[in-house]
């Protein structure tokens, strides 16, 4: 999933509670009527779907069918709300910070109400001034209400984003909907005026908190790649962001030298899987290439958040590892496991729970049929496997195999190693698995 780049907001019940003003407003109306009042509680299930349906269910069934009635109360209710549209009006908590956080990372932020128009610019423009909103939309004439998608595609236009890159945050069915129906993500709040259960349509948050950090996860682009008789599993930390890609596969940032690597030691040419005037690396030819050669690829993360905004690990917090051991039960016929970069390493280690081996070794382990290394305390790195884990010839015992983790340098070209001495060691590994 590429980078978050705009955040669709609903404005009642998820950026701001104004259900007391709300409720305020039409009582007023009802009380210039003689008619009974509701509690704001009561309130709390009509607010949603634009302040028109809001009165029409307030009043009673008899006045309902009468336009003319229903005119003249809403106008009374416009008239009151928008000379106390902020009195007990107020942001949630966390919600000003957490706007502003999204904003100095350079993701646009939007409205999508079925408030009123201008109602809803004047309590963006009062409660989170300063901040320089792509798109502020209500409910307009001539445009219609969510869960209808146009206010999606119209905030995405303004937003110069595609569908994968937007989310949509509210805390109805309705708003979910609309995520729905405009082809986004959907991340319902919980603090607001509907109480909706977890479902796999849509992420549920609790927090501020928690909800800017189901912002900025990443999931991982790419589906693993794993061929048939795959002997060796190659598993980076996480890809780039989606700018720096030149192929849309593993290693995909033309500055990152795998490629080139696995030219020169297979090929004795570093530039033979490049396209050089085109800077992207051919990606047919290295597809054939790993799957004739039987080469797995993953990396040891599927969900991260990106604490700057660089392809750097040392800035990649995991959100959730790769399951590796389900990966390996995929390819039964692999006996090498390899690691790119130190992060890569350390949670592949973390998953096996071994040592990290050095830069350019191994450590032995035993797997089970499910991937999962088997009783007996893994070697240390460079070691022969641990004593009792292999049958007396020296062969793994039935329903089991053997694996050899390697750390291999990193080839990101800020891993400060010339690429003639990365590729020695990735020479080694190729030599002895294959």
């Amino acid at each position: 999933m590429p980078t978050t780049k705009v955040v669709i907001f609903d404005l009642d019940g998820t950026l701001l509670d104004t259900l007391e003003d709300l409720a305020a407003a039409v009582n007023h109306a009802l009380a210039q009527r003689g008619l009974p009042q509701h509690t704001t509680g009561e309130y709390r299930a009509m607010v949603g779907h634009g302040v028109r349906n809001l009165v029409l269910q307030a009043l009673p069934p008899a006045w309902q069918a009468d336009d003319a009635r229903v005119d003249a109360a809403l106008a009374d209710f416009k008239a009151y709300y928008s000379a106390h549209i902020d009195v007990r009006t107020r942001p949630y908590p966390g919600i000003p910070a957490l706007l502003a956080r999204l904003h100095a990372r350079g993701i646009a932020l939007a409205v999508a109400s079925n408030k009123f128009q201008e109602g809803t610019e004047r309590l963006i423009g009062k409660y989170f001034p300063g901040l320089p909103f792509v798109a502020i939309l209500g409910n307009r004439e001539g445009f219609p209400l969510k869960p209808d998608p146009a206010i999606v595609r119209e905030v995405l236009q303004k937003a110069g984003a595609t569908p994968e890159q937007a989310a949509l945050v509210g805390d109805s069915r309705t708003d979910m909907q609309t995520a729905a129906n405009g082809g986004i993500r959907g991340i319902a709040v919980s603090w607001g005026y509907r109480t909706l259960a977890p479902s796999a349509e849509y992420r549920l948050v609790s927090s501020a908190d928690e909800l800017e950090r189901a912002l900025l996860t990443e999931r991982h682009p790419f589906a693993p790649f794993l061929p048939p008789g795959a002997r060796m599993l190659f598993l980076g930390s996480f890809p780039p962001q989606p700018r720096r890609w030149s192929i849309n596969f593993f290693y995909p940032n033309w500055l990152n030298d795998f490629w080139r690597i696995l030219g020169l030691i297979r090929f004795g040419d570093r530039n033979h899987f490049c396209l050089v005037r085109e800077k992207r690396f051919d990606l047919p030819a290295i597809e054939a290439f790993c799957r004739e050669q039987g080469l797995a690829f993953f990396d040891t993360a599927t969900e991260v958040i990106r604490l700057k905004d660089n392809a750097s690990d040392a800035f990649l917090e995991v959100v959730t590892p790769t399951d590796i051991p389900t990966l390996l039960a995929q390819i039964p016929a692999c006996r090498a496991l390899i690691t790119t970069g130190e992060k890569a390493s350390a949670l592949a280690a973390d998953a096996f729970g071994c040592p990290v081996p050095p830069v350019g070794g191994y450590v032995d382990l035993l797997l089970d049929e499910h991937g999962r290394v088997t009783a007996g305390t893994p070697a240390l790195a460079g070691a022969p496997a641990a004593p009792g884990a292999l049958d007396a010839d020296g062969s793994a015992p039935a329903g089991t195999r053997p694996l050899r983790f390697w750390r291999m340098p990193s080839t990101s070209r800020a891993y400060p190693l010339p690429l003639e001495k990365k590729a020695a060691a990735y020479r080694r590994l190729f030599e002895e698995m294959l």
